[in-house]
């Protein structure tokens, strides 16, 4: 028990004495002051590449947005196109059906007629009527 309040007594006695030897002044030099400076002149000359760049990042930017500004109006541009040809499309379709259909409608008739002609003279030759229940006309 003595040895250790010994070794107790010693430590509280030295413990001191290293904790100035922490506490000890470095000087400040001329040397470190002209490092300092030169530190902050590099990082001030760091920091202006940055904002050039931020600079050229924005005028990028810029450009992107002229361009898609420029797409939009050139597909606004194409889906008019493709409008103005689709309704061409459907015009030239639909006139061609309409002109069809009354170009076949007096046709229509005419063959009306043959056929109605056919079917009384069928009537009384039976030959006839042979041919046009075979063709199922009658």
């Amino acid at each position: 028990m003595k040895t250790i309040l010994k070794i107790l007594v010693f430590f509280l006695l030295v413990l001191p004495s290293f904790s100035m030897a922490e506490t000890k002044e470095i000087p400040f030099t001329l040397e470190d002051r002209d490092r300092i400076i030169r530190t902050e002149q590099k990082v001030e000359a760091i920091n202006q590449r940055f904002e050039s760049i931020d600079q050229r990042f924005e005028s990028i930017d810029k450009r992107f947005e002229a361009m898609n500004k420029r797409f939009d109006q050139l597909f606004n541009f194409l889906w008019a196109i493709v409008g103005i040809f689709t309704s061409m499309m459907v015009s030239v379709f639909g006139f061609a059906f309409w002109d069809r259909k009354l170009s076949l409608a007096p046709m229509k008739r005419d063959n009306l007629k043959t056929l109605n002609a056919l079917r009384e003279f069928a009537e009384h030759q039976p030959k006839l009527r042979e041919i046009l229940k075979n063709a199922g006309l009658m």
